[in-house]
This record gives C-alpha cells, structure tokens and sequence, in this order.
C-alpha cells in the first residue's frame, strides 16, 4: 500500500490555513481506509478487461471485499466530510469543499499507482495474485490494528450524530452543493486530451456523481464517478 505520512496534515495546512484539522492518526487511518478501497476498485477495473475469469474473480473479490470492510470505509468517508459540517462564511466554506476534492484526487492517484506496481509487466498472472489478497482477507482494513481502531471509532460517532433525523438531513444537504470528485474528472478529461474542459455536475449522489464536459473544440465528454473513481461513458 502506498504510504503518504500525514499526507491528510500535509493538504489541510495548506488549503485550510488558520482552520482546524484531522488529527494526523485519524488522517492517516483516513488516507488508510479510502486508497485501500480504492487500489481495489482500480484493480478490478484493470483485470476485468483481460479475461472472462478475471472478470469474475474480479466482481466476486469486490463483493466480499466490501461486504467485510465497507462499513470502515463509510467511517473513513465520514471523518473526511467533517471537514465540511462546522458553518463557516465564504470562502472558508469553499476552501473546506475543495479540501475534500484535492483528497479524493490524492487517493485516486495514489491507487492508479499502486496498482501500476502491482500488475507491472505481467498483468494476468499479477491481476490473479492482487485478487487473491484481496479476497483472503490479507488487505482487509482490520489487519492494521491502530487505523482500524480510529475507523471504529469514527463508525461509532457517525452512527449517534446521524440518529437525529434533522441534523443528518442538514449535513446531507451541504455535501450535494459540491462535486467531490470534479479534480479527478478535470485531471482524467486533460489526460484524454480534453482541452479547457467546462465541467457541469449532472448529478450529485455521493458516492455517485456524473458530470458532463465541453472540450474547447466543442466535443462532450459524459464521466460517471462512484467513491472517486471516474470513467467515461460513451
């Protein structure tokens, strides 16, 4: 797993001058859960176009992967959109939100790379062994006693702050005015060749987001986004 030491610290000081934020272990139980999770789905991206038994170890792993550890990455997830609760005039508020994006591009890249090294230059036969740690367990969060613990109690405050009705739906309501995933989309749509692409969010149900792009030579680019993780769509 790629490791980035206070890396959580590191953007919060820079983004969020003079605001409070995570505490390093909790941020780094954060980056922890979230590029765990995401080198997964990275990964099943990748091998799922190799063969029709990859495609299916693939669909499997994820399935079982997520049926273990998909509460800790919800906790995960919820203790980086605290960031965004506490009411804060303009810009603060806006500078919160970007926050949040510049994570979820820091965790997409630091995902694509790790799976870069995982697969190299033998990705069929990489592709099998990556499922299988995956599927036994070996990268499940639990295995890292001290993030989980910070994941656990993450997963307990979430659970009792989102038992007032009221106040979920507030907390609700000011994470769909922003658009997580949109440094992932811009940086995937410049890599495509998409030149000063003017980004729209059509849909905005975190985990699930799509955005729509004009390209500068007046072509549309549709993108779907689910935890992070963008794909075009034709």
């Amino acid at each position: 797993m790629v490791v980035r030491t206070c890396t959580l610290v590191a953007v919060a000081a820079t983004v969020l001058a003079g605001c409070a934020s995570l505490p390093t272990p909790r941020s780094e139980a954060i980056h922890y859960a979230l590029t765990t999770d995401a080198s997964l789905r990275e990964l099943a991206s990748q091998c799922q176009f190799i063969s029709p038994q990859l495609e299916s170890q693939a669909v499997q792993t994820q399935r079982d992967w997520w049926r273990r550890n998909g509460a800790a990455v919800s906790a995960a997830d919820y203790g980086l959109l605290q960031l965004n609760w506490e009411q804060q005039a303009a810009p603060v508020e806006d500078q919160r939100a970007y926050l949040s994006m510049q994570v979820i591009e820091m965790v997409q890249a630091d995902a694509r790379e790790q799976v870069d090294n995982w697969l190299d230059d033998r990705p069929e036969r990489n592709c099998t062994r990556e499922l299988a740690t995956y599927q036994d367990g070996e990268r499940d969060l639990s295995r890292n006693s001290s993030h989980f613990e910070m994941l656990v109690a993450l997963q307990n405050d979430e659970k009792q702050r989102m038992a007032d009705v009221d106040q979920a739906r507030v907390i609700n309501a000011r994470y769909r005015r922003y658009g997580r995933s949109l440094f992932v989309v811009e940086q995937k749509l410049q890599a495509q060749g998409c030149n000063q692409p003017q980004v729209s969010i059509l849909r905005n149900e975190w985990p699930l987001e799509v955005y729509d792009a004009v390209c500068s030579d007046s072509s549309y680019v549709l993108m779907q986004c689910e935890w992070g993780r963008c794909d075009t769509r034709r």
